[in-house]
C-alpha cells in the first residue's frame, strides 16, 4: 500500500490583528514538528511508499522529511500549482493502479488507525467530536465518483493542529495518554514529566505533570510549569513565572513574574488561543528570542589569566603538537589546512547578517571529524587551540568558529546568535554529546550556553570536560 499525503495547504493562525507566524504543521508535539509525526505513524503502519504534494513551504518541508532514508522508507515528491486540484493529480497519476488501495492523508491531523483499517475503504473521524479528519483508504474510483463521503465511517482517536485550541487540546491529549502511539524523545524522570538532555530545574521549581521539558531547558527559582505544557529546545523560565497550559517554542525567554496560560509563545510573539489573539511583545523583559535578550559588545577580549595560562601549556604540549603535525603528514594529509571562517562576535545589523566579515585560518582537523570523543578533541583542537588562546583569539570556552559554508546553512536567528557569541575552543556541545548532534540539538547547546555563560559555570564545564576524558567517552 502507498500513502498519498496532501500537504498542499499549510496554514497560519489567522487571528485578531496580526497572524501568529508559524506554520501549523510544524508546531512542537512531544520534541517534534507535527508533520514528522505524521509520517512515522505511516512507517510504522506497514507503508513503505510515500507520495506527497507540496505547494505553501515546500522547501521547508523537503528539508525536514527527507527521502524516507531515516525511516527506511520511500518518500517522493510533486509540486503542485495552487490552480491544479490534488484528486485531478492522482487521478492521472501512472504510480498508482486503478483498483489500488492507498490512504489518502493531510498535514494537520493525525488518527490513530490500526492496520487492520487499511485493508479496506474507510474515512476517519474524531472519537468524541465526529469531525471528519480527512484521512481515508480509498481508490482511484472513489476519487473519479466522488463518494468518499459515503464510505464507512471509523472513528479514531486523533490528533488536531487547525487551530490554537485544537493544538493545545491535542497536546493534553497526547500528554495524558503518556505520549502513547508516537515516538518519543527524551527521557521520563518521573510519572508525567519527560526532560531533554542539558535540561536544568531549580530546586525551588515546581513542575506538575504532565510536561513535556525539551534539551537545554532552564527552570528558574520559585517558577511554576504545567500541568499540560511543552517547552521547546533552550528556553528559559524566568525567576517565579507561571506557565499553564501552554507551548512554548524553541528558544524563546519568559520573563520574571510573568502569568501564562492557554497561550503559544514563539520568542517575543505571544497567542492567547482562547481570545484568538497575538501580543507582539516590545519589552525584552516580557517574551523574546533569548540571543536579542542579552546583551554583546562587537569585541572580542580574552581574559589575562587565560591567556597566560594557554601560553604555558602551549609551552608544555608544544611537543605533541609537533607530532600531531608529522602524523598528518606521514597519513597523506596536509599538516594544516586552510578554512575561511566567520569570526566573532561582530555587530548585529542587517548587513552583517546577510555579508559578515570572514577570515581564514589554519585547521588539523574539522570539528565533526573528532565529537564524541574528547581525547580526539583535546589532540586535534584544544592542543593547537592553546596558541589560539594565547594570542588572545579565543577562550577556553565558547562557541566554536563556523566555516562560512556552516553559517550559511544556519537559520536568522541562529546566524543572529552566533554573531554575538563569544569564540572558545571547548564548547558544551563537545561535552554533552556523544556524536556529532543534530542541528536542532547544537543549535540549543549553544543558545544554552550564552545565557548561563559565567566564571562559575566555564568552572563546572571544565570539571566535566576532564572527567570525561578519561570515561568511557573515550574508548
Amino acid at each position: 500500500m502507498k500513502a498519498i499525503c496532501d500537504f498542499t495547504k499549510i496554514p497560519l493562525f489567522q487571528t485578531n490583528g496580526e497572524p501568529f507566524e508559524h506554520p501549523a504543521c510544524f508546531l512542537p508535539i512531544l520534541g517534534k514538528p507535527f508533520v514528522q509525526h505524521i509520517i512515522e505513524y505511516i512507517e510504522r503502519s506497514g507503508i513503505h511508499e510515500v507520495l506527497i504534494f507540496l505547494s505553501q513551504y515546500a522547501d521547508e518541508l523537503e528539508q525536514l522529511i527527507g527521502d524516507g532514508e531515516r525511516w527506511g522508507i520511500s518518500i517522493t515528491y510533486s509540486l503542485l500549482k495552487k490552480t491544479t486540484q490534488i484528486s485531478e493529480r492522482i487521478i492521472t497519476s501512472e504510480a498508482i493502479a486503478e483498483d489500488e488501495l492507498f490512504l489518502f492523508c493531510n498535514s494537520l491531523q493525525l488518527p490513530f488507525f490500526s492496520k487492520n483499517h487499511l485493508l479496506e475503504p474507510m474515512r476517519f473521524s474524531d472519537e468524541k467530536s465526529d469531525k471528519d479528519l480527512l484521512w481515508s483508504v480509498c481508490t482511484k474510483a472513489i476519487l473519479i465518483q466522488g463518494t468518499t463521503e459515503e464510505l464507512q465511517e471509523t472513528k479514531v482517536f486523533s490528533l488536531d493542529v487547525c487551530s490554537a485550541n485544537t493544538y493545545l487540546e491535542s497536546l493534553h491529549k497526547i500528554l495524558v495518554r503518556n505520549g502513547e502511539g508516537l515516538i518519543m524523545m527524551g527521557k521520563k524522570i518521573r510519572e508525567g514529566v519527560w526532560t531533554g538532555p542539558g535540561t536544568k530545574i531549580s530546586p525551588s521549581a515546581t513542575i506538575v505533570a504532565p510536561v513535556y521539558l525539551g534539551s537545554q531547558v532552564n527552570i528558574s527559582s520559585n517558577s511554576i510549569v504545567g500541568p499540560d505544557c511543552e517547552i521547546g529546545n533552550g528556553c528559559i523560565i524566568d525567576t517565579e513565572s507561571s506557565v499553564i497550559g501552554s507551548s512554548v517554542f524553541a528558544g524563546s525567554y519568559i520573563g520574571k513574574s510573568l502569568y501564562i496560560k492557554g497561550c503559544l509563545v514563539n520568542q517575543n510573539k505571544i497567542l492567547k488561543a482562547e481570545l484568538d489573539t497575538v501580543y507582539a511583545a516590545t519589552d525584552d523583559l516580557l517574551f523574546s528570542s533569548v540571543e536579542s535578550n542579552l546583551p554583546s559588545g562587537t569585541k572580542f577580549k580574552a581574559p589575562f589569566f587565560s591567556r597566560l595560562l594557554a601560553l604555558a601549556l602551549a609551552l608544555v604540549t608544544f611537543p605533541v603538537y609537533i607530532l600531531l603535525l608529522l602524523f598528518q603528514a606521514l597519513a597523506g594529509n596536509k599538516p594544516l589546512h586552510s578554512v575561511t571562517i566567520i569570526p566573532i562576535p561582530q555587530k548585529l545589523t542587517a548587513e552583517t547578517l546577510f555579508k559578515p566579515f570572514s577570515r581564514e585560518i589554519k585547521v588539523l582537523r574539522s570539528r565533526s571529524e573528532t565529537q564524541g570523543i574528547l581525547l580526539k578533541h583535546l589532540l586535534w583542537h584544544l592542543i593547537p587551540g592553546f596558541w589560539t588562546i594565547a594570542c588572545g583569539k579565543a577562550r577556553f570556552f565558547g562557541t566554536p568558529w563556523k566555516t562560512t559554508e556552516e553559517y550559511s546553512h544556519l537559520t536568522k536567528d541562529w546566524q543572529g546568535l552566533y554573531l554575538q557569541s563569544k569564540p572558545g575552543i571547548i564548547s558544551e556541545a563537545d561535552i554533552l554529546y556523544f556524536q556529532y548532534p543534530s542541528e536542532e540539538m547544537l543549535f540549543a547547546s549553544e543558545m544554552y550556553y550564552k545565557v548561563m555563560d559565567t566564571p562559575r559555570y566555564n568552572a563546572k564545564l571544565l570539571g566535566k570536560y576532564l572527567r570525561l576524558l578519561f570515561s568511557r567517552r573515550n574508548d
